[in-house]
Formats: C-alpha cells, sequence, structure tokens
C-alpha cells in the first residue's frame, strides 16, 4: 500500500514557496526588490501613490517617478519616512536610498521586468529535479508552473556574456 502524503494544515502561500525555492540563488533578490511594487500603495498612502509611481530598483536604490515639481520636492523632503515606511511594509529593510525624478505618472503601477525566457532545452536529468522539487505541489497546473518559472533561470549555455 502507498504511503499517505500528510495534509498541511492550511496551503502555503505562493510567494512563501518561491521564496524557498529560490532561496540563496540570484532571483531570490529580485523577488525580494519585486515587494516594493507590492506595497508602494499601502506604505505611502493613496494620495502619493497616485502622484509617484516605483520605477526602478536597484542595489538597494528605488527611482520613483513624481507628476510634478511641487511634489518632487515635497516627497524629497519626506524621504526618510517614504523609505522607513516602505521598508516596514514589506517586513525587511529592501530601499536604502530613493531618487525622486520628475516623469509621467500613469494609473497603474509599473510592474518589474518580465523574467527572461528560457532557451536551452533542460537535460533529463535537471528536468528530473525539477520535477521532484515540485511533487509536494498537489495541483498539476502549479507544478507545470513553477518548472517554468524555475527553468526559465537557469543559465543559457549558447548566450553569450554580455559586457
Amino acid at each position: 500500500m502507498a504511503e499517505k502524503r500528510q495534509r498541511l494544515k492550511s496551503p502555503l502561500q505562493l510567494s512563501t514557496l518561491l521564496e524557498s525555492v529560490f532561496a540563496g540563488k540570484p532571483l531570490q533578490k529580485r523577488l525580494r526588490e519585486a515587494r516594493v511594487w507590492e506595497v508602494w500603495t499601502e506604505a505611502v498612502g493613496e494620495q502619493i501613490a497616485s502622484r509617484a509611481k516605483p520605477l526602478s530598483f536597484r542595489d538597494g536604490i528605488l527611482t520613483v517617478a513624481v507628476s510634478g515639481s511641487a511634489w518632487l520636492q515635497q516627497l524629497s523632503l519626506m524621504k526618510p519616512e517614504i523609505i522607513e515606511n516602505v521598508n516596514d511594509a514589506a517586513g525587511e529593510v529592501i530601499v536604502r536610498d530613493m531618487f525622486f525624478k520628475q516623469g509621467k505618472v500613469s494609473g497603474a503601477e509599473k510592474e518589474p521586468a518580465p523574467l527572461p525566457r528560457h532557451k536551452t532545452p533542460l537535460s533529463a536529468q535537471q528536468q528530473a529535479k525539477l520535477a521532484k522539487l515540485a511533487e509536494p505541489l498537489g495541483d498539476q497546473e502549479l507544478r507545470d508552473a513553477l518548472i517554468a518559472l524555475i527553468a526559465a533561470q537557469q543559465p543559457d549555455e549558447h548566450r553569450k556574456p554580455t559586457h
């Protein structure tokens, strides 16, 4: 008789699962940085969020587009408070500094760039390793999505290094 798998008390959040899968890998840092977009409105409030949106994030420095010079000046004065609020909302220190620049602020928040697509087929060993990693997930569609996401992060052996 096959051994029965122990049921979880509650479903795992996808973000928790992704964090554990990518722990210690370069993508872990990108996932942490993406939290800025998730918590922005909560951290700064609706009024500021309607006038300022995160544009990019690199090495702890968040670049924010601001809709006008008056808002730019006001938010520059509030920078330490905004950084603290964003980090508090994210639950960890992600933003070390913030750079504001005047620009067009659209109604929808800009999302981080999409993940690169994988071009080199995975070896049978890599496929087996990913299948084993995704095995605990009950839903086949979720398993397939997780495998595709992880496969997309594998280095492309045919890609030339960029300098």
